[in-house]
């Protein structure tokens, strides 16, 4: 069977030429949707382990409260700030309020905290910064800008700006879109978003409190469940985590569709090649060869044909270090090929062996 097999396909150049090149499409297909959907199941692992390592505490009302002391425990507190000697940038679509109150004009949010990395805008990849650094709990009167503010003001790494009466340097610029929610004041916008350091704010008072920590208890008991609301920070990388999970979905239907395809264009392609070997079939069944043999020999005769390109792209597996994806995609090819054989020797196995001899007349 295997030399039949191997003889039939340096034989008929043109046919493996045009088999080769199906299954070749098949296999890179398949190999690269298990590609995205390993590395999006190492991602999704991450980003869980991640959202779980932290526990925010709240007041449930949103309002400020004072904080307590924990070990690698980043503050943050809220406020709007009147931008002075700059502009923010303007609001081009959504609610305007032309009646403001001078005060609520060219206003900007505030975030003040201790640690911008860990801010849960920056660790889910909404702000990314793209020159100077974080702020961190050394800085003081420290400040970091969304770039469009930046370029409309002519802000730069190293600048001074002023928020009501408090002078700050600007210690880094981010880029980004956060969700928004417009209520008519410029603070509404992304762009009109910033960061100072806690130490500037001269308080102890937060609006939330983020502790690296898995000991949920051991905080829940600091904080009346009347008055907190203390959580693991699973709303971190919510918005990531579905991103994922979406494509995930989408590469799911993309693969199914690349294996039903497969089968079809394979099972059509052989049906059509059997018919022109019915002659040959014929043959091997007079000299004692059963249907089974037979189909056994098509099916290595696709497993050598696949061979060449399979040992391409077990190479290129190798050098990714992604050889798992390429087993699963070689296999799932084996699969598609057993399977289409079978369909298109049905009319083999439907009839019985005198009728397939008796067309040789």
């Amino acid at each position: 069977m295997i030399h039949n097999a191997y003889a039939y396909i340096t034989r008929k150049k043109v046919r493996t030429g045009i088999l080769f090149l199906i299954l070749m499409v098949i296999l890179i297909s398949l190999y690269e949707c298990l590609s995205i959907l390993s590395y999006n199941a190492q991602l999704e692992r991450s980003l869980y382990y991640a959202s779980h390592s932290s526990i925010v505490v709240k007041k449930k009302d949103g309002s400020e409260f004072e904080h307590t002391s924990f070990e690698n425990s980043v503050y943050e507190y809220e406020f709007v700030s009147k931008l002075k000697e700059a502009k923010v940038v303007s609001i081009k679509q959504g609610v305007t309020l032309d009646s403001l109150p001078k005060e609520y004009k060219n206003v900007v949010s505030v975030i003040g905290t201790n640690n911008t990395s860990k801010n849960v805008l920056f660790r889910s990849g909404v702000f990314t910064l793209t020159s100077g650094k974080n702020i961190d709990s050394k800085d003081r009167n420290s400040i970091l800008i969304h770039s469009d503010l930046a370029k409309k003001n002519h802000l730069k790494v190293g600048d001074t700006i002023v928020l009501n009466s408090h002078t700050y340097t600007i210690k880094g610029i981010f880029v980004g879109k956060k969700h928004e929610t417009y209520t008519g004041l410029s603070s509404d916008l992304s762009e009109n978003t910033m960061f100072v350091d806690y130490n500037s704010l001269d308080t102890k008072m937060v609006t939330k409190l983020t502790i690296d920590s898995n000991r949920l208890k051991q905080v829940q008991s600091l904080y009346p469940s009347s008055e907190y609301v203390v959580s693991k920070d699973k709303n971190a990388y919510q918005s990531s985590l579905e991103s994922i999970q979406s494509m995930n979905h989408m590469i799911q239907i993309l693969s199914c569709s690349i294996i039903v395809c497969g089968l079809v264009v394979l099972s059509l392609v052989l049906v059509l090649w059997l018919r022109d070997r019915i002659h040959e079939i014929g043959i091997m069944l007079s000299i004692g060869k059963s249907k089974v043999e037979i189909i056994i020999q098509f099916i290595f005769e696709l497993v050598f044909i696949s061979i060449p390109s399979g040992i391409i792209l077990c190479a290129y597996s190798v050098i990714k270090h992604n050889a798992l994806c390429f087993t699963l995609s070689y296999g799932l090819l084996m699969s598609i090929i057993i399977v289409s054989v079978l369909i298109a020797s049905l009319m083999i196995m439907i009839k019985k062996p005198r009728e397939i001899l008796s067309k040789l007349s």
